[in-house]
């Protein structure tokens, strides 16, 4: 097996809308989720965001309607038969021209969005394209550099969902030394289907980044449970999974006997979150999971000092 490498990842910027992610180059109109200076297929800098490509339409659009407008003025003008029908042609044309163009300014925003929408539309064959090319890069650097080629598929994944490429974040992130202080996910990671590395994954996460673990990881590690305690350190991976549940009460009130299962295994500092829990809501069993908290309680820390402090 590979010695894991220490690592620093390259900041991650989340976006609010995923088409933000997304640059189309002015030259030759190819389409990049990837932070490159330059056009991968034209080799331009000429790459802007989507957003500001939408807005410059919209801008044009705008620009031909004033021109007609214009164009309209002049017709009226030319076919004007005296000077009074001119001037008031002329007065009407530039009003209605400069109405038009206050709107405009008002409307900037809601026709930018209108373009963007096209825009998209009108792309989705290039924007596939562009995908396309980003995974080939992500393939290449892979081979030569694991942890550049998983911020690229890292940015992938914001516009692609499947689980061939979260599978291979999952794997990359297996060949990295995983950091409390790492930018790390997990919910955008799960798989439809078992797959060790990812238990595995969750099983790290659970004891550096304990936050991450929430309802959709513990409902898999649930769901293939027996697959996952067949795997050589199957068993430490379900208690560390517990243990990060007992972090919250919500959890324990949805995974009670999960928690019970787990709870005889959980590490000293895990126990005694889950004891503070029980001694906090006194009214609630948990499917027997109080009882279970009292005896090992009874067994191993009736005559600890962390613990007497909660009596």
């Amino acid at each position: 097996m590979n010695k894991k490498k220490p690592v620093r990842l390259r900041p991650y910027y989340k976006t609010r809308y995923t088409y933000e992610k997304l640059r189309v180059c002015k030259h030759c109109r190819s389409f990049t989720v990837l932070w490159e200076d330059k056009c991968a297929s034209c080799g331009k800098h000429m790459l802007i965001p989507v957003m500001e490509q939408a807005k410059i339409n919209a801008k044009r659009s705008m620009q031909s309607e004033r021109l007609i407008s214009l164009l309209i003025t002049l017709a009226a003008v030319l076919f004007s038969q005296t000077f009074l029908q001119i001037i008031l042609c002329l007065l009407g044309g530039i009003a209605l021209t400069a109405l038009l163009w206050w709107f405009q300014r008002k409307m900037l925003e809601t026709e930018t969005r209108r373009q963007l929408d096209k825009l998209l539309r009108i792309s989705e064959r290039r924007i596939i394209e562009g995908i396309y090319l980003n995974l080939t890069t992500a393939s290449a650097a892979i081979k030569d550099d694991e942890q550049l080629g998983y911020e690229i598929l890292r940015e992938i994944a914001t516009i692609v969902h499947n689980d061939r490429i979260r599978l291979q974040q999952i794997m990359l992130l297996q060949t990295f030394v995983l950091r409390k202080d790492m930018e790390l996910e997990l919910d955008p990671l799960m798989l439809d289907g078992f797959e060790p590395a990812l238990a595995e994954y969750i099983g790290e996460l659970a004891k550096i980044k304990r936050e991450l673990v929430k309802n959709k990881a513990i409902r898999y590690v649930l769901l293939y449970e027996r697959e996952i305690l067949r795997m050589k350190n199957g068993a430490g991976i379900m208690t560390t999974v517990a243990g990060a549940a007992v972090r919250m009460k919500k959890y324990v009130d949805s995974y009670p006997d999960f928690i019970h299962r787990y709870a005889r295994q959980l590490p000293q500092e895990r126990f005694l979150r889950l004891y503070q829990l029980v001694r906090r809501n006194p009214n609630q069993s948990w499917n027997g999971l109080r009882d279970e908290v009292s005896a090992i309680y009874n067994e191993k820390y009736r005559w600890d000092p962390e613990f007497q402090k909660w009596e």
